[in-house]
């Protein structure tokens, strides 16, 4: 059962029901998404399938079909219903729902190392689809809308700070040049960071780079962030210690990342609020 109010609920579908979220590996844990229990039901029958991308309006899917498949949605008019079913950490029981939907079309999707044809269906949901599937993807979306506005926000981590985060400590590593080097966390922001650590910076600057930072009760604690160094800065009087700024590749940053980074600036802003009030 959703857990936020009906006025929270309805706010999310107004703002974000046409937004598409695609179901990586990061988003699939974080929301719990099992899987190997998505179904698309087809006249009573259902086939399993991945699923791709969804919106609360609606939905695509990777899915393999035979002849007789194809004819069982003809028959059906391209009346489908989506099972889902989530089981986050957070929860005792998993949410199980079906989404009544319409078949909009499809494309072959080529699967590597397979013989298999699949095929890329879009779906459109035909009514307003569950309060669960709505807070499931509305706080995802959320999320990620105050991750943007946050982008010039920047956490030095000092003191009890990278605790307060979620980080196991402002220890991490960063590979460049296909070298694993140990670095510290000097701060953080939505889309960059600058790290400490032991280098010569012209063989550093303009490259890629992954760094890889440790959060706490997380399974695996590691978190990567592929960027680009962009700048150096000295370190008191050291000539073989910089500060690396790095640029994260936007595209790629994981959800997890966004989630503790979001928790931690809503923390302040709460203990702002109740200072002022």
């Amino acid at each position: 059962m959703a857990t936020l109010a009906t006025q929270k609920l309805n706010f999310l579908y107004e703002q974000f029901s046409t937004k598409e979220i695609a179901f990586s590996k990061s988003i699939i844990i974080t929301t719990g998404l099992e899987t190997r229990k998505v179904f698309l039901k087809i006249r009573g029958e259902q086939f399993p399938c991945i699923l791709y991308s969804c919106s609360m309006k609606s939905a695509k899917l990777i899915i393999n079909l035979d002849n007789m498949g194809f004819e069982e949605i003809k028959k059906a008019k391209n009346f489908v219903s989506l099972r889902l079913s989530f089981f986050s950490k957070d929860v005792k029981n998993p949410v199980v729902f079906f989404v009544p939907a319409l078949v909009k079309g499809y494309n072959t999707f080529n699967i590597k190392a397979s013989n298999t044809t699949a095929f890329l269906m879009s779906i459109e949901f035909t009514q307003k689809p569950p309060d669960d599937l709505i807070e499931i993807l509305g706080k995802i979306l959320e999320s990620v809308d105050n991750f943007e506005k946050r982008k010039s926000l920047r956490i030095t981590l000092e003191g009890k700070v990278a605790d307060d985060i979620g980080l196991q400590s402002p220890k991490a590593a960063i590979v460049i040049d296909n070298i694993k080097r140990p670095c510290i966390l000097r701060n953080i922001s939505s889309f960059g960071c600058m790290v400490v650590l032991a280098c010569n910076p012209k063989f550093i600057l303009n490259k890629n780079a992954l760094l890889q930072i440790f959060v706490k009760n997380v399974v695996p604690p590691e978190i990567e962030l592929e960027g680009v160094a962009v700048r150096a800065e000295a370190v008191s009087n050291r000539k073989d210690i910089y500060g690396i700024g790095i640029q994260f590749a936007e595209d790629k940053i994981p959800f997890e990342y966004k989630e503790i980074l979001n928790a931690y600036i809503d923390k302040l802003e709460e203990m702002k609020k109740k200072k002022t009030t």
